[in-house]
């Protein structure tokens, strides 16, 4: 991830001194559907090389310490425990703040557009977080797509005499997300 984000700044033509801006794909991915998994893993992605900057794995459980929670554990110092406590829906907007918040530090980058999947919270808490309005937020056009897709097809199932020969089809459904 190092150099990738090495990479980012090659292609920005920036002094190795001074941070670069880009624009960074966000999103999240979980143990399981719902707002109840145990472990999350959110990642930024630069929109420049296609390559992962950062990565954040939150975790509300741990099975090393749940194990031995009546042993005593040797190396409890040396094992990264859980890091997240707190409701899961918040996961990710936890994770993209963690990630926005050390990207000037450890990467020298500061990530000045998001690109996010629509439903994300995530954007809500970074879009300040370099100063007033310092990131803005950029729909992808993919995550668009596959909504207006769902949405049509939801409406054309619901509502009475728009599907059929001559109207609303699944296949121009298709081509209208292509």
């Amino acid at each position: 991830m190092i150099r990738a984000a090495e990479e980012v700044r090659r292609l920005k033509v920036v002094p190795s001194n001074k941070i670069s801006s880009c624009g960074v794909s966000v999103d999240g991915t979980w143990q399981r559907r719902g707002y109840s998994p145990l472990n999350g893993c959110t990642t930024i992605i630069s929109i420049d090389t296609g390559k992962v900057l950062d990565a954040e794995i939150m975790s509300h459980y741990c099975r090393t310490c749940k194990t031995n929670e009546n042993v005593r554990y040797k190396n409890k110092e040396n094992h990264e425990c859980s890091n997240y406590v707190g409701n899961s829906g918040n996961m990710e907007p936890v994770g993209v703040y963690r990630m926005f918040e050390r990207s000037k530090r450890l990467r020298k980058l500061q990530y000045s557009q998001y690109y996010g999947d629509g439903d994300s919270k995530g954007f809500e808490e970074v879009k300040n977080i370099y100063g007033n309005n310092s990131v803005e937020k950029l729909e992808c056009i993919g995550h668009v797509q596959k909504r207006v897709g769902s949405l049509l097809r939801k409406l054309k199932k619901n509502v009475k005499g728009l599907g059929g020969k001559g109207k609303l089809t699944d296949i121009f459904i298709d081509k209208l997300q292509n």
